[in-house]
């Protein structure tokens, strides 16, 4: 019976030692396997990091020879097209005051005499400035008007030839409205080189949060009011755009102004192109069919 016990027991030993054996075995051969999957993975990524790495290298040749040439069309395509054209360039927020001699430069370059007014940001109508602007506005001014009433204002005084529009009061200065508007910092222009406006230039965007329904909106509608063509621009990286509201007061609209291409956009779009140009998803296209 001791002689079996002991049978037994060498058997068990031999079966639980061939167990660990073939564990450690496939744990051994297991780590084969794992490190030549490593290499694998590796080298895989060492290949995909140096096609894409010539493929940058690739594009960024193709992307430079591109600039080249837009640089060297981009005169050709704009020269003279705004001919005897006055444009008026505005400007409601700090954002798009960046932007101006850019765009300046742009609409002259095409031949249009350009002139420029800079918005204050977002500004606050209190009741002395409301006095002060009193005299100039309608009678029936209010506080729930007063804000569109100043703006409307604005537009027509940059659209009168005449712009020495004073103050109906005689306790007043005999002040013209643009002045008093500059005199109180309201505004910034450079509108010397203007005698009468033919079209104008909205620039928006913003990387605060502003509304453009209290100040752009507003302008845009004066100005479209007196027959005035109205272009909505703003540069492609602002965090806020503005480009559904200047497309729901149904002018063209162009989001890449910062850009050979969008000033392109804005000159045909300021002779008579129709249309939302630009790289946004609320354009149509990125330029107008010439």
């Amino acid at each position: 019976m001791f002689d079996m016990r002991y049978h037994i027991a060498s058997l068990v030993a031999v079966f639980i030692a061939l167990a660990i054996g073939i564990l450690l075995g496939t744990v051994i051969d297991d780590k084969g396997m794992l490190l030549q999957q490593q290499q694998s993975l590796v080298k895989r990524i060492e290949t995909n990091f140096n096609t894409l790495r010539d493929e940058n290298k690739t594009l960024k040749i193709e992307l430079d020879e591109e600039k080249k040439l837009t640089s060297g069309v981009y005169p050709l395509s704009i020269m003279g097209r705004l001919d005897g054209r006055n444009v008026v360039v505005l400007a409601t927020s700090k954002k798009q005051n960046e932007l101006l001699s850019m765009v300046v430069d742009g609409l002259s370059l095409a031949g249009a005499t350009v002139g420029t007014v800079k918005v204050k940001e977002d500004f606050e109508l209190t009741d002395e400035l409301k006095r002060e602007l009193a005299a100039y506005l309608p009678q029936e001014m209010n506080d729930d008007n007063v804000r569109e009433l100043v703006l409307k204002k604005l537009a027509e005084e940059l659209v009168a030839t005449d712009t020495a529009t004073a103050a109906t009061t005689t306790t007043s200065p005999v002040v013209p409205y643009l002045s008093k508007l500059s005199e109180l910092g309201l505004i910034v222009m450079d509108t010397d080189a203007l005698t009468s406006i033919t079209s104008a230039l909205m620039l928006g965007g913003t990387d605060g949060d502003l509304n453009p329904k209290t100040t752009d909106v507003h302008i845009i509608a004066a100005l479209k009011g007196m027959g005035i063509r109205v272009v909505g621009a703003e540069n492609r990286d602002c965090k806020k755009s503005y480009m559904k509201e200047y497309q729901q007061t149904g002018i063209p609209t162009v989001d890449n102004i910062d850009t050979p291409a969008g000033i392109i956009s804005a000159v045909f779009a300021l002779r008579e192109a129709n249309g939302n140009f630009g790289v946004k998803a609320t354009a149509d296209q990125l330029v107008p069919k010439v």
